[in-house]
């Protein structure tokens, strides 16, 4: 049981997001950290928990995605600790669906974005699972953008071969690439269709690229 005068207190105030099985708080003493809690019994932070081991312990390249950073012992449960992925000022980067629901980014540079991070994934051998736009941040250094993957990094399966064959992982990347995909364009025709195509540089001008 959670002794509560230890554990991190976590209320509603402090939700970042949520997904179909967890739900993101905000850390509430620490911005350079969020906790994702279960919304029923774990099974997802377990996998990911054991992939992210192998992957540190082949020393694979985790730049352009979120680590998970060990358990915490929060006022509602056993949480997992993730980084914040801030931008180069300290503000929190937005993720993909709504820099493309503001129109912050056009659609050339979003297919170049994801094309960058697909061909990091498949050349540092990492497999993915069930990602949406909201599962990647794009992060700003400059006049640099980053597409950071917050979630979604996990062995797909049961089957030890498809985190270690090249063509398993490929497989395994493409499947979730190609849910993906369907996602964005769908976010990108809404926003062409409400006229959100293009940069609007008073609103935005700090993220152009």
């Amino acid at each position: 049981m959670t002794d509560n005068k230890m554990a991190i207190q976590l209320t509603s105030t402090h939700v970042i997001g949520i997904g179909r099985d967890r739900i993101c708080y905000r850390h509430p003493s620490d911005p350079d950290f969020c906790i994702k809690l279960p919304k029923h019994r774990e099974k997802q932070t377990r996998r990911e928990k054991e992939y992210f081991l192998y992957l540190l312990k082949k020393g694979a390249d985790l730049r352009y995605v979120a680590t998970y950073m060990g358990d915490v012992e929060t006022s509602l449960g056993t949480g997992a600790l993730f980084p914040m992925i801030h931008d180069d000022h300290g503000e929190v980067s937005l993720t993909l669906t709504q820099v493309i629901q503001q129109g912050l980014m056009q659609r050339d540079q979003i297919e170049q974005g994801l094309e960058r991070l697909y061909d990091y994934l498949v050349s540092n051998g990492i497999c993915t699972r069930d990602i949406s736009p909201n599962n990647i941040v794009c992060r700003r250094r400059g006049k640099q953008v980053d597409f950071i993957l917050i979630d979604g990094v996990s062995s797909p399966n049961h089957n030890p071969l498809t985190i270690r064959i090249p063509a398993l992982i490929r497989q395994a990347v493409n499947k979730s690439w190609r849910s993906l995909m369907t996602k964005v364009e769908r976010l990108l025709q809404e926003s062409e269709a409400l006229g959100q195509s293009i940069f609007h540089p008073l609103q935005s001008s700090s993220f152009q690229i």
